[in-house]
């Protein structure tokens, strides 16, 4: 199995199938050792799962203002976004959520470039123009982020802010990691954070609800699966996959979560108000988790954030 590899391919699953068919037929033990080929097909399955990208894509970002930049991840290629203004100023950096794209933050990054901000964005890998990825992992994309902050001509930029929506807020926050570092780290500003996921706990027991007897099983092949992926880190366990152990910000963070959110409810917001940081939290009634490119009252707040906080 290659060394940064959660899951055997599908070509190894399906001979490890086809030799068990056969060993039922021609071997005195064939029932046995078809037991243990099915339990570990059954495991490799759902490692598959767990590592798995998404399954549809939104339309790709298209704009005059933003320029398309690219860089390369080891031999993956990286895409972003980038508007700069004529005067030195602070970059925003935008990261969108799950089966979404950098196209949804059209709109905000409108309201930052209308105040003179310089914008960047990045479509995650499996979104957008971005390729897809074998296995998928938050470590995969961190990554990702830092190779395309690293490649940007930064010598107009001042400080720098982070915007994640839903799971783009766990990537955001999981650069604040004390293992990831940069010049983006030490000019990091503030962060922003709308209808936020900071815990990979609750999607993991969400994803397994029809087997919830297997958690503990999941949990560990999970550990297991991303270690072998980024034998970099060193080494996690489960808690390091949850705020506050996966990243919490030292820096002012608004939070703009949606007061009825139908895709991750309020376990993530309630969780980021029990940590020690400087919060700025607002509950939006009009907000939805999704499907909100323009929403009045989170765009005043974001407008407010931004004369406050920001210029």
């Amino acid at each position: 199995m290659p060394r940064r590899q959660a899951a055997w391919s599908g070509y190894a699953i399906l001979s490890l199938l086809l030799i068990s068919v056969i060993s039922i037929i021609f071997t005195p033990y064939g029932v046995i050792l078809s037991i243990a080929a099915s339990l570990i097909i059954i495991h490799q399955l759902l490692l598959r799962v767990i590592f798995s990208g998404p399954t549809r894509r939104s339309l790709p970002f298209s704009d005059e203002n933003w320029d398309v930049v690219t860089t390369k991840n080891g031999e993956v290629d990286v895409y972003g976004f980038f508007n700069l203004q004529d005067m030195d100023s602070d970059l925003v950096v935008f990261i969108h959520g799950w089966q979404s794209s950098s196209e949804k933050f059209v709109d905000r990054m409108n309201i930052f470039r209308s105040k003179g901000l310089h914008t960047l964005a990045i479509d995650m890998r499996g979104h957008g123009m971005a390729p897809s990825t074998d296995e998928w992992t938050a470590g995969k994309v961190i990554l990702d982020v830092k190779s395309l902050l690293e490649s940007i001509d930064r010598t107009k930029v001042n400080k720098v802010h982070f915007f994640g929506h839903s799971l783009g807020a766990f990537i955001c926050l999981g650069l604040q990691n004390d293992r990831h570092t940069g010049w983006w780290k030490d000019d990091c500003s503030t962060i922003m954070l709308e209808s936020p996921m900071v815990a990979y706990s609750p999607i993991l027991e969400q994803m397994a609800s029809r087997i919830s007897f297997m958690m503990p099983l999941l949990k560990r092949w999970a550990v297991k699966g991303f270690n072998r992926i980024h034998p970099e880190v060193g080494g996690l366990d489960w808690s390091d996959i949850d705020i506050p152990k996966w990243g919490l910000p030292n820096v002012p963070t608004l939070l703009l979560q949606a007061a009825n959110d139908s895709r991750l409810g309020r376990i993530h917001y309630d969780l980021l108000l029990e940590q020690d940081i400087e919060i700025y939290p607002h509950l939006i009634d009009t907000l939805t988790h999704s499907k909100n490119k323009v929403n009045l009252e989170r765009d005043e707040l974001i407008r407010q954030w931004i004369d406050e906080k920001i210029l």
